[in-house]
């Protein structure tokens, strides 16, 4: 005799089949390894106390409006240059 499955599927279910447990943490294990020193560095970064978060929220907002209001002239020196292309087509 060289198979039988016989008692194999009561013996499996004794203790119950179990699904297997998803890890907590991603592995890091084929990464590239640039790219996973430089998101712990940057996770690093991230820590910081109550103050220096409320600094760089103050800062990020600031930097916001200077890009908004550089986006409002870019967008106005943009129809100036169509306005003039489709004047200078007529």
């Amino acid at each position: 005799k060289n198979h039988t499955g016989n008692n194999q599927v009561y013996k499996n279910h004794r203790n119950g089949i179990k699904k297997t447990r998803r890890p907590k943490k991603m592995s890091m294990q084929g990464m590239n390894c640039k790219f996973v020193r430089n998101q712990a560095f940057a996770k690093r970064g991230m820590n910081c106390t109550p103050e220096e978060k409320e600094q760089r929220l103050v800062a990020q907002k600031e930097a916001q409006k200077k890009m908004e209001e550089k986006k409002v002239v870019e967008r106005a020196n943009r129809l100036k240059e169509l306005e003039e292309a489709a004047k200078s087509k007529k």
